[in-house]
């Protein structure tokens, strides 16, 4: 197995965009990619509006949703991945779904997909992202059979402290994670930014929110192999 997942590669995206910030250039390197984002639901309640709604330019979930699931698919479309798109509702929208609700509904992706290599999002701050992250492992468990990489998100993996607590945590619960080489991403830069591009919508938000914007994406891609802790005393 190559040391960067080249080949039937499934990447597991809290939202409409993270895979892309986080790992577009796997994801376009891969001859056969597909994206699930898991929190791409619509509420029922179409007509609300949040904070980051009205920050990206929508005056109501419903217009936002139908934007965003719309600039996934463009993006993808650049990566050359197949998007999946579940309904379970982000946090703003409340209804936080349990991660066990999620992994049964990510095992059915991974089945349908049948990738060799699946990508996790190291769930290091926003809520979902944990969600997505706690879900994942408990379908690491269910299929271990297959190649599981964990990616850095974008933007959050600099924050202080919170890798190093989720390596810990992986520790303690028996799976140790070990950082694979990096790769020089220039090839794929071009195709990254114009993927990158389609999120207008989250761009304008991430701007007016963060100071460097979304520039962090375009920093080497960071992936962890993850594997069960040996037993002791082998």
């Amino acid at each position: 197995m190559p040391e960067h997942p080249e080949q039937d590669l499934l990447v597991i995206s809290p939202h409409l965009d993270d895979a892309a910030l986080s790992c577009a250039g796997a994801i376009w390197r891969a001859p056969r990619a597909a994206v699930v984002t898991i929190f791409a639901g619509t509420p029922r309640d179409t007509a609300m509006q949040t904070d980051w709604d009205a920050r990206s330019g929508f005056a109501s979930a419903g217009a936002a949703m139908l934007a965003r699931r719309a600039e996934d698919v463009a993006a993808l479309k650049i990566l050359a991945a197949k998007p999946m798109q579940l309904d379970f509702l982000d946090s703003q929208y409340g209804d936080t779904p349990t991660a066990d609700a999620v992994a049964a509904a990510l095992e059915d992706a991974v089945r349908e997909f049948a990738p060799n290599t699946v990508l996790l999002p190291a769930g290091l701050f926003h809520s979902d992202h944990v969600i997505a992250h706690e879900a994942a492992l408990l379908v690491r468990k269910r299929l271990p059979e297959l190649d599981w990489r964990m990616y850095e998100e974008a933007h959050y993996r600099r924050i202080a402290g919170f890798l190093q607590r989720r390596l810990a945590r992986l520790i303690d619960i028996g799976v140790q994670a070990t950082p694979l080489p990096s790769r020089p991403d220039a090839d794929a830069a071009p195709v990254k930014e114009a993927a990158i591009a389609c999120y207008a919508s989250q761009l304008r938000a991430l701007a007016a929110r963060l100071r460097d914007g979304h520039a962090d994406a375009f920093a080497p891609e960071c992936f962890w192999r993850l594997e069960d802790l040996p037993a002791q005393g082998t």
